[in-house]
């Protein structure tokens, strides 16, 4: 597991969301902290990365240690190894995920603005990693203790479905972490009926009956998609549905607003087949006070 540390708030939250993952799991963690050394030019059309000054390698081994030393201080067996990259966050980040299970970020390093919800590595890296990556927001974004310890003492991971093989690697990406944490999984799916402005009485009772038919067979689908991907490891975890009628990331946000996970797949049923990162996962993303969860089929997962 990979989770990139550069001093921030969310790098820190990050950081201590990814120690608890890794714990649990039984994982190494890598500790990677990014240098953004610039590039500057060379005859014959290469292209040189200035090296860094010994003060600037002293405190990215400073951070790192510091990193290091706040997870290993309640986590000491903990298997903790760290790096520190000549590249920019988003390149070091994507480079250390071709060899990682999941790479975790803060929703804004120290680069990001005040204002934005998102920063331009968390989202680059969602789009382009391919392993799951999980982004976590900073302290002051994300809901408060007691609101997030609301639903009788146990945990809730929220879990997007709509019928994509990325969603159906997102179900059991939350029935795993469901059934490691001992927490409900809660399955939402959401659907829509483009009404035309002019409707006829007789067409408007058609629709009616339309709108009656799908949420007949979205609650059907939800339910069997969950049983399909159960197993052994996965059959004692509670699951809870919401099939709503409503836009799937306003119907994701609203049921995972106080969730101790939001996950959602990479693309969706609407997705191009060359998207990278579809527009639901991207508006989560984007509007989340909790971490989230981008997960992508594994290789076995993707072909079909």
């Amino acid at each position: 597991m990979v989770v990139g540390v550069d001093g921030s708030p969310a790098s820190r939250a990050a950081l201590e969301w990814a120690a608890r993952e890794a714990a649990g799991r039984g994982l190494e963690l890598l500790l990677l902290h990014a240098l953004s050394m610039p590039v500057i030019g060379a005859p014959l059309g290469h292209t040189l990365r200035m090296p860094p000054s010994q003060e600037l390698t002293d405190w990215s081994a400073h951070l790192l240690q510091e990193a290091v030393d706040h997870v290993t201080r309640t986590r000491p067996d903990l298997e903790v190894r760290t790096r520190s990259s000549m590249v920019d966050p988003a390149h070091a980040l994507l480079n250390a995920s071709r060899a990682a299970s999941m790479v975790v970020v803060g929703s804004r390093g120290l680069g990001g603005a005040a204002s934005a919800f998102l920063g331009s590595v968390s989202i680059r890296v969602s789009a382009h990693a391919p392993c799951s990556v999980v982004v976590v927001p900073a302290p002051g974004e994300a809901p408060d203790g007691e609101e997030r310890r609301a639903h009788e003492g146990r945990g809730r991971v929220v879990v997007g479905l709509d019928g994509s093989r990325d969603a159906e690697a997102a179900l059991r990406f939350a029935l795993e972490e469901a059934a490691r944490t001992g927490a409900e999984l809660v399955a939402v799916h959401a659907w829509t009926v483009s009404v035309p402005l002019d409707l006829t009485a007789f067409a408007a009772d058609a629709y009616a009956a339309e709108r009656e038919d799908l949420a007949v067979h979205a609650d059907k689908y939800v339910r069997a998609v969950v049983e399909e991907v159960r197993d052994e490891h996965t059959g004692d975890v509670p699951v809870s549905f919401a099939v709503v009628e409503d836009q799937a990331a306003h119907a994701l946000l609203s049921r995972g607003g106080d969730a101790d996970l939001l996950v959602v797949g990479s693309r969706g049923r609407g997705g191009f087949a060359g998207l990278l990162l579809g527009s639901v996962s991207q508006s989560v993303l984007h509007h989340a006070r909790v971490p989230v969860a981008v997960v992508r089929p594994r290789p076995e997962e993707a072909g079909g």
